[in-house]
């Protein structure tokens, strides 16, 4: 295996293992520190580099400038976090042109059942028994909780991992 492949793979894998660390700090808490959004814009060159001429890295930088561009407005109108519109840009980035319209649905599936888990765990919550699951009533402000969303991102941000690591 020569060098170039090497590094490559590890810029990868290293992408991955920050999607996965991002997942994780939201779930915890709710909150993706901008640390994971700008370790994954500032390993991206590095991907660039050793993948040689075979990355559409100006594609890249014009899909996440439109991802993040319309984040903002999403954001403006309080329909997602701001850590969400910069980790899903950042995931973009790396995307690509290719990748894009798959990670957007895996990110979209992975997203939905997110949401369905935690209605769920919510039902539960709320039920006496497991019985009383199927009779009892969601809250009415459940719909306005929180929900970690860069858990559905890190979903796509993997695939795109995994095709580019069968590419690599």
């Amino acid at each position: 295996m020569d060098l170039s492949l090497a590094t490559t793979r590890f810029t990868i894998l290293a992408f991955a293992g920050l999607l996965i660390m991002a997942a994780a700090s939201d779930c915890r808490n709710l909150t993706v520190p901008n640390r994971f959004s700008l370790a994954l814009l500032a390993l991206y060159p590095s991907f660039v580099v050793a993948a040689g001429g075979g990355v559409d890295w100006s594609g890249g930088l014009i899909y996440a400038a439109a991802a993040f561009s319309l984040g903002f407005v999403f954001f403006a109108f309080r329909f997602c976090g701001g850590a969400d519109v910069k980790l899903f840009a950042a995931v973009t980035l790396w995307a690509g042109p290719t990748l894009f319209l798959p990670m957007l649905f895996y990110t979209a599936i992975a997203g939905g059942l997110l949401a369905v888990a935690l209605w769920v765990r919510h039902k539960m919550m709320r039920a006496a028994t497991p019985a009383a699951f199927f009779f009892v009533t969601s809250d009415p402000s459940f719909g306005k909780q929180p929900m970690p969303y860069a858990v559905a991102i890190s979903a796509g941000g993997l695939y795109v991992a995994l095709q580019l690591l069968m590419g690599a």
